[in-house]
């Protein structure tokens, strides 16, 4: 029996000491994590926690390298960072969106579609629940997304900290070293241009199929912003290809009951245009000053 009770014991005095390092270590890569000025993360906690200027940008990676904040407040005279984040989706600018106007509501807001934002994909809840994770005790929004799209990780995220952060250690090391791309308030210049490229402009995509999710999530965007009278402009921003199926024709549906459209720049330049992109989907630097000065002109002013 004594043997029994050394036993617990001994497993309880083990237990502790796992859950203290677990809080010790996770708490540690914690505060460098929120401390982050460079990389993706560090411009998702600004949304969360920090964001309080007039303009805000949201989209994915066509967002963070089309838009130039800097460009914009000169223009202007309104305060404006960029949200966009490489990868993501429409569940995550409805969650960011939900997030931001927990505490702040901007003046304007500038949604980049991406002409893939509704589409069916693989995946999207365990990128989504990644990237969350660890805010999920720092907003509302985040942890019922979470408890949503996974039992499982809520779970595990409400008893361990390293579990919330223990995918951060390498980007952490890399951001604070001064490593990787840099943002300008959330834009990512692209510096260099493509090579000619002897492919059609037009994409005869004919397996496009929308997410039921995804426009829900999109309308929700949309209402959202109208109900507190925040000034929404979507937009497709400048590609070097046109596809036959694609999300402008959707959003218009529902913009349309708010007496909104989309504006699709997505043929700005021309399909030779190549010192204007960095790639195929992204504009380079002077491209994205450009489209950012040609949108300034035409809604900004």
């Amino acid at each position: 029996m004594k043997a029994f009770y050394k036993l617990c014991l001994n497993g309880i005095l083990l237990l502790a000491l796992l859950l203290a390092t677990d809080r010790t270590l996770g708490k540690l890569i914690e505060h460098y994590f929120f401390n982050e000025k460079q990389g993706d993360s560090a411009i998702t906690t600004h949304a969360l926690l920090h964001a309080k200027e007039d303009i805000l940008i949201f989209g994915s990676s066509r967002a963070s390298h089309h838009y130039i904040p800097e460009l914009i407040r000169r223009k202007t005279g309104l305060s404006c960072y960029n949200l966009g984040r490489d990868g993501m989706k429409m569940k995550y600018y409805e969650t960011l969106l939900k997030a931001v106007l927990s505490y702040h509501t901007p003046k304007i807001v500038i949604l980049d579609l991406n002409i893939n934002d509704f589409e069916v994909e693989n995946n999207e809840e365990e990128r989504l629940t990644t990237v969350f994770m660890p805010y999920i005790n720092k907003n509302k929004e985040v942890h019922d997304l979470i408890y949503k799209e996974s039992k499982k990780d809520y779970s595990l995220a409400n008893i361990s900290t390293l579990y919330r952060v223990n995918s951060l250690p390498v980007s952490i090391l890399q951001h604070h070293l001064g490593m990787g791309q840099k943002h300008f308030n959330g834009y990512e210049p692209l510096v260099g241009k493509m090579h000619n490229i002897a492919k059609a402009r037009h994409v005869e995509n004919n397996h496009y199929k929308e997410s039921e999710e995804k426009l829900a999530a999109f309308e929700n965007f949309v209402e959202e912003t109208q109900r507190r009278n925040i000034k929404l402009y979507v937009m497709v921003s400048p590609d070097m290809k046109t596809y036959k199926h694609n999300s402008i024709q959707t959003a218009n549906q529902t913009l349309n009951k708010y007496k909104l459209r989309a504006y699709d720049y997505s043929e700005l330049f021309k399909p030779d245009a190549y010192d204007m992109f960095y790639d195929g989907a992204h504009l380079n630097d002077a491209g994205a000053k450009a489209f950012t000065s040609a949108i300034i002109a035409a809604h900004l002013q």
